[in-house]
């Protein structure tokens, strides 16, 4: 079984959610932005209307770095943007043609260890502010730049767009998520879409599963939020932002019965 999703950009103008959730369209993947902080112009509304509509979205961020510290730096600014939002699919790291290109002109020549490498620090990074990771990437990226160990340690996002998908078999070397064609057609969007499916519950994934008590993960957070709050612990708001050191430092003092 799979999901059908699609991912967008400002390149799809203004989208009417309202009609694409009718169109039968399960999920999304919207980018947030590109390279040093650059925010997508339609990602606002996007997150809003999936939001809304109960959509359930993931982003992507695409990566203009061409060292790891600035694969980081994306990683955050991808989580900062996102923060106000519940992500139910992952987030992903898309590096292609124009980041090579883009290097190139830096004076930067990409090899396979420094764009696995890259992958790894924006991955890594997701990873530790709390969201899900996962890697965009072609077959030929898959070979040509990212060594044999990248789909072992992250989901891949393949693109790849044969004439007649077959959408019932996941590819052998997508890793939870197939892009399947950059020519699709769904009410609400003018133009062109990209179309994909989902062979992972991603929802359940990152929600966490079952609780010993038979609960979700999602009703635990809620009551730890609201515990935190009683104690004067944590105000409670952007539950999904990333805690710095001196938050968690603070927490554990107040925890001890500190003022």
């Amino acid at each position: 079984m799979y999901k059908k999703g699609i991912d967008v950009s400002r390149w799809q103008g203004t989208i009417d959610w309202e009609k694409v959730k009718a169109d039968g369209v399960e999920f999304a993947m919207l980018r947030a932005g590109y390279g040093q902080g650059n925010i997508d112009a339609q990602f606002e509304r996007n997150a809003g209307e999936c939001t809304r509509l109960g959509i359930p979205f993931g982003v992507y961020w695409f990566s203009y770095a061409y060292t790891p510290a600035m694969a980081r730096r994306e990683a955050q600014c991808c989580a900062e943007v996102a923060s106000k939002y519940t992500l139910s699919y992952p987030m992903a790291f898309d590096f292609e043609y124009d980041s090579v290109d883009y290097a190139s002109k830096k004076g930067v020549a990409v090899t396979k260890a420094l764009a696995s490498s890259l992958v790894r620090a924006f991955c890594d990074e997701v990873r530790e502010l709390g969201y899900y990771p996962m890697v965009y990437a072609n077959p030929n990226y898959l070979s040509a730049y990212f060594d044999s160990e990248i789909p072992e340690e992250f989901d891949i996002w393949l693109a790849k767009w044969p004439r007649d998908p077959d959408l019932n078999e996941e590819p052998a070397q997508a890793g939870g998520m197939w892009q399947y064609s950059s020519g699709g057609s769904v009410s609400g969007i003018n133009g062109r879409v990209d179309m994909n499916a989902a062979y992972k519950d991603y929802p359940q994934i990152i929600k966490g599963g079952e609780d010993v008590d038979g609960g979700s993960y999602e009703q635990e957070a809620e009551k730890a939020r609201q515990w935190v709050m009683e104690r004067g612990i944590s105000d409670g708001t952007e539950p999904q932002k990333a805690a710095t050191r001196q938050e968690v430092w603070v927490m554990l003092y107040r925890l001890e019965g500190n003022e």
